[in-house]
C-alpha cells in the first residue's frame, strides 16, 4: 500500500501542483517509500514518507528558487543565527541559518528543512540500523 500524490497533499496542502508538480511529489514518495521499511516504520510509516518526500521537495523548491534570486535554501533554512565569543584578545565565531541552528548536529541535511527535523524525530523513534540518513 502506497502514498498517493492526493494523500500527501491531504496531509501537506502548502505542497500544491503549481508549485510542486504531481511527477516530482510522486517520484520523492516513491523514493521514500523504497528506502524506508514499511515492516520497520510500522504505524509510522505514512508519516515517514511523507515527511521525507515534502524535505526533498522543499530543498528541491529551495535550489530552484536560489537560480532566479528568490532566496534559495536561506528562506528554505530560516533566519540566520549567529554567536560570537571574547576573551581577550581571542576571539571566536559561528553562523548558522535558523533551521540548521536549531537541529541535532547528527542529523546533518536533514537539519536544512522542518520536514527533515520532524523526520529525523521520527526517524530516532523508530530505531537504529537500516535509517536512510
Amino acid at each position: 500500500m502506497g502514498i498517493t500524490v492526493a494523500e500527501f497533499r491531504a496531509s501537506f496542502p502548502q505542497f500544491g501542483e503549481e508549485q510542486f508538480p504531481d511527477g516530482r511529489v510522486t517520484f520523492w514518495i516513491g523514493l521514500a517509500a523504497k528506502q524506508l521499511a514499511e515492516d520497520r516504520w510500522d504505524e509510522l510509516w505514512p508519516e515517514g514518507v511523507c515527511l521525507y518526500a515534502a524535505h526533498h521537495l522543499t530543498l528541491e523548491r529551495a535550489a530552484t528558487l536560489s537560480s532566479d534570486g528568490t532566496g534559495g535554501m536561506q528562506a528554505a533554512a530560516g533566519a540566520v543565527v549567529s554567536k560570537s565569543k571574547s576573551v581577550g584578545s581571542v576571539s571566536t565565531s559561528e553562523s548558522r541559518a535558523g533551521a540548521a541552528a536549531t537541529g541535532s548536529p547528527e542529523a546533518g541535511h536533514w537539519n536544512d528543512t522542518i520536514y527533515g527535523k520532524q523526520y529525523w524525530q521520527l526517524a530516532k523513534l523508530v530505531g537504529a540500523g537500516g535509517l536512510v540518513v
